[in-house]
């Protein structure tokens, strides 16, 4: 029988959350894709069986050393964590026609993310998202890091939690939105400083960020309803796109 392609999965609050989300994961993505987990040899007894309780017996779950798992991780941060499992294909993305059969209205905020290449940047973007209460990210499926176990990891498994919807036109889910009566959001540097306490209820809003180098196309720019702009005191004139979402939405979901 020919053997499956395998990826890892490592780092430990990833770890913990891919096994919290098995019970809402499809099998193929879940359970039916772990071919065995591997722990460093010095965890304690009770995190192993804590670890135990959320698997079928069958799967393989042994304590190997360090060394081991440097092995098996490559230059990967593991910190004693792995699992093998089947190589997903496309893990965690949905498609245009999944997009439309699965968002409703109020069911923001949403987050929109154009052509994000750096793979760390993707990882904490869906970290941020999920910690401040995202449940849709839309993501353009060109010029746009893949979910890779990367991404995974750096986004402490947040990846587990999140819809994400890869789009190949942006502008055209942007319209479907406001068809579902979401209001758009970007930040740019020629926007609006007054803006911010005067934003439509969260859960009907949809947030856009941008390339890292170029911020936001400029013609999916045209099709936002709001353009807000983070002012700055210091010396550098820009924010990194993960710190700049994590004030946006933060601005947005926790205004008094």
């Amino acid at each position: 029988m020919e053997k499956k392609p395998v990826d890892i999965l490592f780092g430990k609050r990833n770890f913990f959350e891919f096994l919290e989300s098995l019970e809402t994961m499809l099998p193929e993505k879940g359970v039916k894709s772990i071919r065995e987990i591997l722990l460093k040899d010095s965890i304690p007894s009770e995190e192993k069986k804590r670890i135990l309780s959320y698997l079928p017996p069958h799967i393989k779950c042994s304590l190997v050393s360090i060394r081991e798992l440097d092995r098996v991780a490559g230059d990967k941060n593991h910190q004693g964590y792995v699992i093998i499992r089947t190589k997903q294909k496309s893990f965690q993305s949905q498609t245009w026609e999944q997009f439309k059969q699965t968002i409703e209205p109020g069911e923001g905020p949403i987050l929109i993310l154009d052509r994000i290449q750096d793979p760390g940047n993707l990882g904490n973007l869906l970290r941020t998202a999920e910690c401040l209460g995202v449940n849709h990210v839309i993501m353009s499926d060109r010029d746009t890091a893949p979910i890779s176990p990367v991404v995974e990891k750096s986004s402490a498994g947040a990846v587990h939690h999140l819809n994400i919807f890869r789009i190949a036109n942006l502008s055209q889910a942007m319209e479907r939105l406001k068809e579902l009566e979401y209001w758009i959001l970007a930040t740019d540097e020629e926007g609006s400083e007054e803006i911010w306490d005067d934003l439509p209820d969260p859960h009907h809003m949809a947030v856009i960020m941008g390339n890292e180098g170029e911020g936001v196309k400029r013609i999916l720019l045209e099709h936002a309803d709001y353009k807000g702009r983070i002012a700055l005191q210091g010396a550098v004139s820009s924010l990194n796109v993960v710190v700049a979402c994590g004030i946006t939405l933060d601005r947005l979901v926790n205004r008094v």
